[in-house]
């Protein structure tokens, strides 16, 4: 079933309407001089002519509530006020008034308009206001109309004081109207006071919060950091043990109950160094050293130690360089984060490759950039796993543990020295058609010591 329309807002100027009591001055002040000249001065044309007038405020009432458009409002508003202005006009000629004491009676249109519609609509009244003026110093030389009244029989006192009640009215109105505004101002501070004093107060609850879970992140990055290093004390001493026991004579089977045992114990000791150095990553900045190296030395260190796990594998490691004329510098940059980066990107390669070769690019992107490249050709890495790759423990990392083993850590442990060395770090993959892992770091050129 279709939802009802939602009720049309009214057209009404919202930070006006206290001056609508306006309204109720001009039309009980027209009504007021339309009974006194119709019945008590036996004018009834001056007073339908003056009910007439009163009529045209008054349909303001309804108007101003309506649903109609702004600015049909408006519009409507401006001539029917118009049309009022004239009906006076008309009526004063009709009493007899002479243009000298009846201008005085134009001056509440512009206050009248700015007042209920706005200041702009009040200003554009007050040349209007002079041409009405101009019109009745006109009609004085050249009269169209007969006035019904000779202007000695007019109740002076009684019109004059006719206006002062008209203006006391309006300055009542326009008083009560500011006064209106003071205590509306006056709430809306003390509410904005106490949403402050309340955000205030819930600003330093979830700050106490923040600093509770900061604490109890430290701890239980403190806990696992300690949990690492208790289990590989005694896991070394396993593998340790592991290696004396192949180098005594076995059967067979015990051989390779020996190599799964190997096996199994450089993964779980993979895995604990892992979460050591995240572990230890959380808890404190990483410390980046700047200091000379040989970038051939550290490609062939980080490709030897993940050699013989390839060549169990059938798995083929290429190396490649281009670093221009700079090839026999050295470069000036921490050695061992780059190592350990490339290291975790080639073990990575290796691990999910089951047959082919895995290449390590080494290029400088800019004076300044070293850029280093490892590419596979393994089962690669889904589209929608890319922009969490290296986030510690994302789903990506939940499946490859689950499928390959690991700790779901290498790649987030890439990323923070790679952040920590001011690099970059970035992947692209097609499932089944291999991935291709980077990171740039900035290092300096620095001329071998002779």
């Amino acid at each position: 079933m279709a939802s009802p329309p939602s009720p049309s807002a009214p057209a009404a100027w919202v930070p006006y309407q206290r001056f609508s009591d306006l309204l109720f001055v001009s039309v009980a002040g027209h009504l007021a001089f339309a009974v006194f000249f119709g019945l008590f001065c036996a004018q009834p044309w001056i007073g339908l002519s003056l009910g007439l007038s009163s009529a045209m405020v008054g349909v303001l009432f309804p108007l101003m509530r309506s649903s109609v458009a702004a600015t049909k409002v408006r519009v409507i508003a401006h001539a029917a006020l118009f049309a009022n202005m004239l009906l006076v006009m008309v009526s004063l000629i009709w009493m007899g008034q002479k243009p000298e004491a009846s201008v005085w009676w134009l001056v509440w249109w512009p206050m009248f308009v700015a007042h209920v519609l706005g200041w702009r609509d009040g200003v554009a009244w007050v040349p209007v206001t002079l041409l009405a003026a101009a019109g009745m110093w006109w009609h004085e030389l050249n009269p169209v109309l007969q006035p019904h009244m000779d202007a000695r029989e007019l109740p002076m006192p009684l019109l004059q004081i006719g206006f002062l009640l008209i203006g006391c009215g309006v300055g009542l109105v326009v008083r009560r109207a500011y006064e209106g505004y003071q205590r509306d101002i006056g709430r809306q501070q003390a509410t904005i006071r106490a949403q402050q004093l309340e955000l205030t107060e819930h600003t330093a609850h979830l700050e106490d919060m923040l600093q509770a879970l900061q604490q109890a992140n430290l701890e239980r990055t403190r806990l696992f950091a300690q949990l690492s290093h208790e289990v590989r004390t005694p896991l070394n001493g396993v593998l340790g043990f592991a290696q004396l026991l192949g180098q005594t004579p076995l059967s067979e089977t015990q051989s390779r109950h020996l190599a799964q045992i190997n096996q199994c114990g450089d993964t779980l000791l993979q895995m604990v160094n892992e979460v050591l150095d995240f572990s230890r990553m959380e808890e404190r900045t990483t410390r980046v050293e700047q200091v000379p190296f040989d970038l051939l030395r550290v490609t062939q260190e980080a490709m030897d130690m993940v050699l013989p796990v390839a060549l169990a594998k059938g798995v083929t490691l290429h190396l490649e360089r281009d670093l221009g004329e700079g090839a026999e510098v050295d470069m000036v940059g921490d050695p061992l984060r780059i190592k350990q980066v490339m290291l975790n990107l080639l073990a990575n390669a290796v691990k999910f490759t089951p047959a082919g070769e895995v290449t390590l690019r080494c290029r400088m992107e800019a004076p300044s950039w070293l850029h280093i490249e490892v590419q596979d050709c393994g089962i690669g890495v889904p589209s929608s796993a890319l922009p969490h790759l290296f986030e510690p423990f994302c789903e990506a990392s939940d499946r490859t543990i689950a499928s390959h083993g690991g700790s779901g850590l290498g790649l987030a442990i890439c990323k923070r020295l790679v952040d920590a060395m001011g690099g970059r770090i970035g992947a692209s993959s097609q499932p089944g058609l291999g991935s291709l892992f980077w990171f740039e770091v900035p290092v300096a050129m620095s001329a071998p010591a002779t």
